[in-house]
């Protein structure tokens, strides 16, 4: 099981708001592949999956906001 952390983004330490999932619940994704774009105060990115695996939870949904490091999704490893 690997956690999916919302990103810290430097010294601003502001919350982050998931614009979209890229996967859904029992997709698989590959590792570096897009599983969601985020915002913040300063800009849009997309963030690339860490591990390969199958995506078991979204704990944040797409429009919410998430505080840095704190755990958004959950992705069982291949």
């Amino acid at each position: 099981m690997f956690e999916v952390l919302a990103p810290n983004l430097g010294q601003s330490n502001s919350d982050i708001t998931i614009e979209q999932w890229f996967k859904e619940v029992g997709e698989h994704i590959e590792k570096d592949e897009p599983l969601f774009e985020m915002s913040n105060m300063k800009l849009n990115q997309e963030v690339v999956s860490s591990v390969s695996g199958t995506v078991t939870e979204i704990l944040v949904e797409e429009g919410e906001q998430a505080a840095p490091k704190s755990v958004i999704a959950i992705i069982e490893e291949d």
